[in-house]
């Protein structure tokens, strides 16, 4: 069954491909879809989602994913278009390589637009641009202001869990939370998805790329200062996370990074509602490894 969502649809089309999963990208497509440059290298127009299917078993044997954990595409936005209901657009980059051709890699960076019709794709057009530059962002992202704001930020914010079942904790170098541990993360960008945002924080504040799994759990927390006037506001949407690849490193915003075993959280006074989410982030992996 398809999500009712059309984001949410756009969503797994794309977990679909970095799994190359044929069956379920066939099944995401309408009966009588229509695609138009979407396989590598080839700007012509199909027709059908058995023709479709046939094109992306191809793409699928011919090309491997080149990206960090054999991912083909990173999705750096998906947004509704206001021209007309049911139309969606994703920003994305993507890496693939040829094993046939001594691993030769195409990379590209570009975004596409996709009709959804019946909770399926009836359209899927790409437009791309081949390049070597470090995955795209979506542009003219200013900052929000954090403290005293106008408006709540969102934040996000990841559970890294380690082989060894220890958590992966920052020390804050700023306001709020300066100088405790707690769990890495920080603002959403504007025009960036909530997965996107959790994995570029992790990279930005512990050097280490992650996969990012199921969310924990959402809520807020409300600072007011002596005068009762709001400090700080946030909306914090947490996610588990697993290592990947990079390297352990203090970035921006944090003075330390370290991994803790559960049991020594109350000891290095991390706050009590993260040490909640941290136990119902182990509660999920365990019953995922069950």
């Amino acid at each position: 069954m398809s999500p009712s969502d059309p984001l949410d649809l756009v969503r797994e089309f794309f977990q679909a491909l970095n799994r190359a999963d044929l069956d379920r990208v066939a099944a995401l497509y309408h009966p009588q879809c229509i695609v138009e440059h979407v396989f590598t290298r080839d700007g012509d127009v199909y027709q059908g989602r058995d023709v479709v299917a046939r094109k992306w078993a191809d793409e699928f044997a011919r090309y491997v994913g080149a990206l960090q954990n054999g991912r083909r595409v990173e999705v750096v936005r998906v947004a509704g278009i206001e021209t007309g209901w049911g139309w969606v657009r994703a920003d994305w980059s993507s890496a693939i390589a040829d094993p046939a051709a001594d691993g030769s890699r195409v990379e590209t960076t570009g975004y596409s637009y996709f009709w959804l019709e019946d909770g399926l794709i009836r359209r899927h057009r790409n437009v791309g641009v081949e390049t070597a530059q470090a995955p795209v962002r979506p542009a003219d992202k200013p900052h929000a202001t954090r403290q005293y704001p106008t408006k709540p930020v969102v934040g996000v914010g990841a559970v890294v869990i380690d082989e060894r079942r220890r958590i992966l904790l920052v020390k804050r170098q700023f306001e709020p939370l300066a100088g405790q541990w707690s769990l890495p993360g920080g603002a959403l960008e504007l025009g960036e998805t909530l997965e996107a945002g959790v994995a570029r924080e992790i990279l930005e504040e512990t050097g280490l790329v992650v996969d990012v799994g199921p969310m924990v759990e959402a809520f807020d927390r409300i600072l007011v200062d002596e005068v009762g006037k709001v400090r700080y506001h946030f909306v914090l949407v947490d996610y588990v996370c697993r290592i990947v690849g990079g390297a352990m490193q203090a970035g921006s915003d944090v003075v330390d990074v370290q991994f803790a075993d559960p049991g020594d959280l109350g000891s290095l006074h991390v706050a009590a509602k993260a040490r909640d989410v941290i136990a119902r982030a182990l509660a999920m992996s365990e019953r995922e490894a069950s």
